[in-house]
């Protein structure tokens, strides 16, 4: 009866384990990475939503920026991390296409997890002022008129800009030149001072286009830019991109604490301010169960790497 009353013992602690770990999360700071440099909006959106953590949990939620290797080694260390949810990845697009481009990583596409989709934003093509070009069609026509003349800023191979800007190319057989950078600030600073001539980045550079500084061409979308209606799509040319930010935890991290993570995230997300800030940053909150997060990262891989076959993209 003794060794009865231990295993039935046993049994219900481990029964109980799981909901308890979840009461108790997080036990202590938690740390956020991302894989870029700092500055830029995902800067903007990560700090926001790790605000509102931190007050939601009373405990610290620290953002740190681990850029280099381009986005791989904050993702590898997060995927290095105790599996124990206080510490999360918040990354883009990179994380997918890096699984396609690089034949050797640290990592494999089942060593995260997606938890929550934290904003999305179309690609809006932006130029220089100085392209002689005020239209798609006499864009298209300056680039094959001189061939490398039109140089393409992105913000790292692989990237939503840089392969939006691929799949652009593929589909109007117009000549481009490629320049990665490491991050949108310092892309987005060249593209200003007319050291590149192009870029596909969010829809708050819309703000530049009305200084005067940047003109934008279209955007890579079906439905047109509520902030610039008059704005083309590039969607009946099946070039369709948003840029998207979600946050990822290393896959062993306990259900309980995975399902808490994406519920108080979603919750933050849903919050009228929280709309209020991405729409002011040309963002959408874009809500997702963890399943279809999950879905919408293996189809963007599947996506992008045809791109990446077909464009004969490797890393630089």
């Amino acid at each position: 009866m003794l060794r009865i009353a231990v295993c039935v013992g046993v049994i219900f602690l481990g029964l109980n384990a799981t909901p308890g770990y979840a009461q108790t999360y997080p036990g202590k700071p938690v740390q956020v990475i991302v894989p870029y440099p700092p500055g830029g909006l995902t800067d903007a959106i990560v700090r926001y939503v790790a605000q509102e953590l931190n007050d939601k949990w009373k405990q610290s939620v620290i953002v740190k920026n681990v850029g280099g290797g381009g986005t791989t080694i904050g993702t590898t260390q997060v995927v290095r991390a105790p599996a124990d949810g206080h510490m999360l990845l918040f990354t883009s697009t990179g994380y997918v296409t890096n699984q396609v481009l690089m034949t050797s990583l640290p990592y494999t596409a089942d060593s995260l997890t997606p938890i929550a989709m934290g904003a999305t934003a179309p690609n809006v093509l932006y130029v220089h002022p100085s392209v002689p070009a005020q239209t798609l069609a006499e864009l298209i026509a300056f680039a094959k008129s001189k061939p490398g003349a039109l140089k393409f800023a992105s913000t790292g191979n692989g990237s939503s800009p840089h392969l939006t800007a691929e799949l652009l190319a593929a589909q109007t057989d117009m000549s481009m030149i490629h320049v990665p950078y490491k991050g949108a600030g310092p892309a987005l600073a060249d593209l200003l001072a007319g050291h590149v001539n192009a870029m596909f980045h969010f829809p708050s550079s819309m703000a530049l286009v009305k200084e005067g500084k940047l003109r934008a061409i279209a955007v890579a979308s079906i439905e047109r830019l509520r902030e610039a209606p008059e704005l083309p799509t590039l969607g009946d040319l099946g070039v369709i991109s948003s840029s998207w930010f979600g946050f990822f935890v290393p896959a062993a991290t306990p259900v309980a604490v995975k399902q808490q993570l994406h519920r108080d995230i979603a919750n933050v997300l849903a919050l009228a301010k929280t709309r209020s800030f991405l729409e002011k940053s040309g963002l959408t909150e874009s809500h997702m169960s963890q399943q279809e997060f999950a879905s919408f990262i293996s189809n963007e891989r599947e996506k992008w790497a045809k791109v990446i076959v077909q464009r004969g993209i490797k890393i630089e």
